[in-house]
């Protein structure tokens, strides 16, 4: 079995991975962790019910027998730079980054799920809006698209549970017509969409899916968990609403395509919920809105996905 090294496990993303490796006997037989905060004292994870300790990486050394590394860390700290060593190093050690650090993990390659024809072994999870298009495209290219469009939305949790807690004082603060004391990346995000820089989404629609051109912009909103992407696909010749129905249904990694969708019911699930297709009057354009939840999709439920096909 392979010995798999934990960074950060008590992260948001830390958590759902512990989570759904209960419920993994081979992922889950030979676990270790580290975190890399700045507190020298050991955490405690939960793994089924059983607890772990999670003491501070001190060293590269620290994950030399380690088999695989799966990365959940939400904040880079001084330790961090132990974790990004030791990758250095280990070309052919497997290697999933969670999350969206920045620096030199931003250089990693974006992965969505399986993909036989790569030959990298470090891999960073794309963000939740890319897997739900590149589920959605994966389900449909028997239909040749050619072109897609994605929206996205972020929620806080995206930026670790600390923002979570910071939107909520945001939200009391406005609510009795206080100023806003507290602020997520600069900005007010209680009863609030805010668009951000997008040029790294756009960058890693390029590489996800090099045979579409892709253009994609990002909000951040005031929601504390789940993602929405709204998505626009072109394809080469005139479709059929039955067509898209019947591929989208047979996808195992889609939800049944219904109204109302509603973000709250997409928690703790790991499909991608649409909502009912729309086509243009040529047939030639799709338009449809993806909900999922990005702890699971575009989170820890792609990224054990993706160290299995690497183990």
């Amino acid at each position: 079995m392979p010995k798999i090294q934990i960074i950060d496990p008590l992260t948001l993303l830390g958590r759902e991975a512990l989570q759904l490796l209960g419920g993994d006997p081979h992922l889950a037989s030979d676990l270790a962790y580290h975190h890399t905060t700045a507190d020298d004292e050991q955490q405690i994870a939960e793994l089924a019910g059983e607890p772990a300790l999670v003491p501070p990486i001190d060293s590269a050394d620290d994950l030399a027998d380690a088999d695989a590394v799966l990365v959940a860390t939400d904040t880079p700290t001084l330790r961090l730079e132990h974790v990004s060593r030791f990758c250095e190093d280990h070309p052919d050690t497997p290697i999933v980054v969670m999350g969206r650090l920045p620096g030199d993990w931003e250089g990693l390659q974006p992965a969505a799920g399986v993909d036989p024809d790569r030959a990298t072994r470090h891999l960073r999870v794309a963000h939740p809006a890319l897997v739900a298009l590149w589920t959605v495209v994966g389900a449909l290219d028997h239909l040749d698209p050619v072109q897609a469009v994605v929206a996205a939305l972020d929620p806080v949790s995206s930026g670790g549970a600390e923002d979570v807690e910071r939107l909520a004082r945001q939200a009391a603060q406005r609510l009795q017509g206080a100023a806003v004391e507290e602020l997520i990346n600069d900005r007010v995000l209680a009863f609030n969409l805010v668009a951000g820089d997008d040029e790294d989404l756009n960058r890693d629609a390029a590489l996800l899916l090099p045979n579409l051109e892709v253009a994609a912009t990002r909000t951040a909103t005031g929601c504390f968990h789940g993602h929405v992407a709204h998505l626009g696909i072109s394809f080469r010749a005139a479709i059929e609403e039955h067509e898209v129905l019947e591929a989208l249904r047979e996808d195992p990694r889609v939800s049944e395509p219904d109204l109302p969708l509603s973000l709250d019911a997409c928690v703790e699930s790991g499909l991608v919920a649409l909502s009912m297709p729309r086509l243009s009057r040529d047939g030639r354009l799709l338009a449809v809105t993806a909900m999922v939840d990005g702890l699971r999709v575009g989170g820890a439920a792609t990224a054990l996905q993706i160290l299995r096909s690497l183990l």
